[in-house]
C-alpha cells in the first residue's frame, strides 16, 4: 500500500450504512419525511460529530434539499458499510444527461492517476451506492481523499490535481481527509498560512505547515 493511503477499520465521514429495523433506529420526534425516506431507502451517512461508544452520528437524507435529519445509530443496526473508495470501480449509473455524473466521468482519469484513495460523496455518491436519484441538474460534485499524511512532494501532486479539478464546467467540492480532520483540497493547495479543519468538535483553523510532515 502506497503512503499517504488509509486503510478502513470502522465507519468514517462519507461512508454509507445499510440500516436494519427502520422502526427501531429513528428516534421519537423524528419527522415523517425521515421515515419515508428510510422506509423507501435504508441508507444512512456518516457525519462528522461525536457519538457515545457503540453508537455513530449519521444522517438522514430527504427527497428535498432541505431535508436532512441528524442524529445517532447504534452500531448492531448496521447491516453494510459502504466506503466511497468503492464507487469510483465502476462507471456511474445511466446519467440522464445530468452534469454532476458528466464531471465525474471526467475527474476520474485524474483522481485515479494519483494513486490515492478517492471516491464521490454527497448527491452522486449516494445515488450509486442506493440506486435512488438524487442527483439533479444543479447538484455539484463531492469527493473526497483519504490521507494518512501529507508530504512536500504529495503536496504538489495535490496542487496539480486541484487545477485540473477546477477546469471543469461543474463545480467540484473536493475535500482531504486527514488524521486531524477535512480540508477543502482548494485550501490545501493554496498558499494561505492557515486552513480550516472540519472535525468531530467542530471546525478550527490550523497552520497550513501543520498538515506537511
Amino acid at each position: 500500500m502506497e503512503s499517504g493511503i488509509a486503510t478502513v477499520l470502522a465507519p468514517r465521514p462519507h461512508d454509507l450504512l445499510r440500516v436494519a429495523g427502520v422502526d427501531d433506529v429513528l428516534p421519537v420526534g423524528a419527522p415523517f419525511w425521515a421515515r419515508a425516506s428510510l422506509t423507501q431507502t435504508p441508507w444512512v451517512v456518516v457525519r462528522r460529530a461525536t457519538a457515545q461508544d457503540g453508537q455513530v452520528a449519521v444522517g438522514v437524507r430527504g427527497r428535498l434539499r432541505a431535508q436532512r435529519f441528524a442524529m445517532t445509530l447504534l452500531s448492531t443496526a448496521i447491516e453494510q458499510i459502504v466506503a466511497p473508495e468503492r464507487l469510483c470501480v465502476d462507471g456511474p449509473p445511466e446519467d440522464h444527461g445530468l452534469p454532476a455524473f458528466a464531471a465525474l466521468r471526467t475527474v476520474r482519469p485524474y483522481l485515479n492517476g494519483t494513486g490515492l484513495q478517492w471516491g464521490p460523496t454527497g448527491s452522486v455518491g449516494f445515488e450509486i451506492a442506493t440506486g435512488r436519484h438524487t442527483v439533479t441538474h444543479e447538484s455539484d460534485l463531492d469527493v473526497m481523499i483519504r490521507l494518512r499524511d501529507i508530504n512536500a512532494s504529495l503536496l504538489q501532486q495535490l496542487s496539480a490535481l486541484q487545477a485540473k479539478l477546477s477546469s471543469t464546467a461543474v463545480r467540484i467540492d473536493c475535500q482531504v481527509e486527514t488524521p486531524v480532520g477535512a480540508v477543502a483540497l482548494a485550501e490545501v493547495a493554496s498558499s494561505q498560512p492557515r486552513v480550516m479543519v472540519r472535525t468531530a468538535a467542530g471546525p478550527r483553523l490550523l497552520a497550513a505547515a501543520e498538515l506537511v510532515r
